[in-house]
C-alpha cells in the first residue's frame, strides 16, 4: 500500500526502511542461500545429473531449450520495457525514476464499487468464449454451490488461493473488497484454477488428476486476459482505460520480465557455484546488480540497497521454479488469443488441455492445446502484446 502512495516521500522512506532490515542481516541471508545452493549441487551430483538445473527440469520432462529460449527471447525484446519506464517517468513528471516509483498508479482517484455478484456477472460475461458448459459450471460454483469463502473475517489469512481434493468441489479463499478492482481479478484468477481442477478431476482418474506447476498458472492467467479484453470493450472513460492498460502492462512486467530476471539470476549463481567458485554476499550482489542494469535500463536509478533484493525472494530456495511463471503467462496469452479469435476446434483443444490434468507431460498438454513452449514464439508473442500495450498507453497519455 505504501509503495502505491501518491506521496513520493512515503514511497521512498518505505522502500529504504524495508531494505534496511535486510541490510542488517545480509551476511546471514547470503550464507543461507549459499548453503542451499551447496545442498542442491550435492544431491544433483549424487544422482548423476549434469547440473542442478537439469535435475529440476527432469521431473516435468522440460527441455533446457525452454529455459534458454525464455531468457534469450526476453533479451531480444527488452526495449519495450525500457520504453515503458521512460513513459512512466514522463507521466509522473519526476527528474529521476527510482524503483520505488514503479508501483504508484499513473491515474489518480479511480472510482470502483462492484459487489461480489456483479463481479461474477462481469467475469462470466468475459468468459463467454469458453462456452456455456464452462460458464454454467462456474456460475453455480461461485453463486450457488459455495465454492468461495468471499469476505475478510477475524483471524482469516490474507491473499487468495484455490484448493480442494479429488472428490470435493474446488474451494476458493479470498478477501473480496467491493471498492478494489483487484478483487474481481483475483476472483477471475482463482476461478481459473478451480475450473482447471474441476475439469481435470472430472475427466481423469485419481493418479492423473493433479496438474504440475508448469501449467498451473495458465488457466488462471487466461481468465484474467479475457477479463481485461472484456472491460476494455465496455463504455469506459479514458482514466479507466489507462488504468486497465497499466494494470495489464504491470502484470506482464511483473510476471514475464521480472520472473525471467529471477530465472536468469538462478541460472548464473548455480553455474558459478558448480564451476567451483565460492558464493559470497559480494558474488550475489554483483551478479544481481548486473541483471538489474540490463532489465531496468539507463532510465531508472538503481539505489544501492536494491542489490539486496536477491536475498529476499523465497522462491530461490525452490531451485529453478520461478521461470514457470514466465512460461505460464506466455502460454496463457497465446491460448487466450487463439480461443478468442478461433472457432470450435481451438475451444475444444483448450478445454481438453484443462481436462488433461497430469495425464501427460506439461509440454505435451500445451502442444495439444496449440502452444509449443519449446519454440520461442509464445514468449515472443506475449512480449509483442506488451509492446502494443505500451504504445497504447503512450497514445492515451500524450
Amino acid at each position: 500500500s505504501m509503495m502505491q502512495s501518491q506521496d513520493r516521500r512515503v514511497r521512498k522512506e518505505s522502500f529504504e526502511t524495508f531494505y534496511s532490515s535486510y541490510a542488517d542481516h545480509q551476511h546471514t541471508y547470503a550464507s543461507l542461500l549459499a548453503s542451499n545452493i551447496k545442498k542442491d549441487i550435492f544431491y544433483a551430483r549424487e544422482k548423476n545429473y549434469a547440473s542442478v538445473r537439469e535435475k529440476a527440469l527432469f521431473s516435468e520432462n522440460i527441455p533446457v531449450e525452454v529455459y534458454d529460449n525464455l531468457i534469450s527471447t526476453v533479451h531480444e525484446n527488452i526495449d519495450p520495457l525500457h520504453k515503458y519506464f521512460s513513459l512512466r517517468k514522463k507521466i509522473l513528471n519526476v527528474d529521476q525514476l527510482h524503483v520505488y516509483d514503479m508501483n504508484v498508479p499513473l491515474v489518480k482517484d479511480i472510482q470502483w464499487h462492484v459487489g461480489y455478484k456483479d463481479s461474477v456477472t462481469k467475469i462470466l460475461d468475459s468468459l463467454q468464449p469458453l462456452g456455456s458448459v464452462y460458464t454454467e459450471i462456474l456460475k453455480k460454483g461461485l453463486l450457488e454451490e459455495r465454492w468461495v469463502d468471499r469476505y475478510e473475517s477475524k483471524g482469516k489469512r490474507s491473499g487468495a488461493y484455490s484448493s480442494g481434493c479429488y472428490d470435493s468441489n474446488p474451494f476458493i479463499l479470498m478477501n473480496y473488497r467491493e471498492d478494489n478492482i483487484n478483487s474481481m481479478y483475483t476472483l477471475a484468477h482463482e476461478a481459473g484454477h478451480s475450473m482447471h481442477s474441476f475439469l481435470s478431476r472430472e475427466a481423469q482418474a485419481y493418479p492423473y488428476a493433479d496438474y504440475t506447476i508448469f501449467v498451473a498458472e495458465v488457466a488462471s492467467t487466461f481468465n484474467e486476459v479475457l477479463l481485461t479484453k472484456y472491460l476494455l470493450s465496455q463504455d469506459i472513460n479514458q482514466s479507466m482505460k489507462i488504468y486497465l492498460i497499466c494494470r495489464e502492462i504491470d502484470n506482464i512486467r511483473g510476471t514475464l520480465y521480472r520472473q525471467t530476471m529471477f530465472a536468469e539470476f538462478e541460472h548464473q549463481i548455480y553455474a558459478t557455484a558448480e564451476s567451483g567458485q565460492p558464493m559470497t554476499l559480494d558474488s550475489f550482489k554483483e551478479i544481481y546488480r548486473k541483471l538489474l542494469k540490463r532489465y531496468f535500463g539507463e532510465e531508472t536509478i538503481l539505489d544501492d540497497c536494491l542489490s539486496l533484493e536477491c536475498l529476499r525472494i523465497p522462491h530461490f530456495y525452490f531451485s529453478f521454479y520461478v521461470y514457470k511463471y514466465a512460461t505460464g503467462i506466455s502460454a496463457a496469452y497465446a491460448l487466450a488469443e487463439m480461443v478468442s479469435k478461433g472457432g470450435k476446434t481451438e475451444l475444444k483443444n483448450y478445454l481438453n488441455f484443462l481436462k488433461g490434468g497430469g495425464s501427460k507431460y506439461p509440454i505435451d498438454l500445451l502442444k495439444g492445446a496449440g502452444v509449443d513452449m519449446i519454440s520461442p514464439q509464445p514468449v515472443r508473442s506475449a512480449l509483442e502484446n506488451f509492446s502494443t500495450l505500451v504504445d497504447q498507453l503512450e497514445t492515451l497519455t500524450t
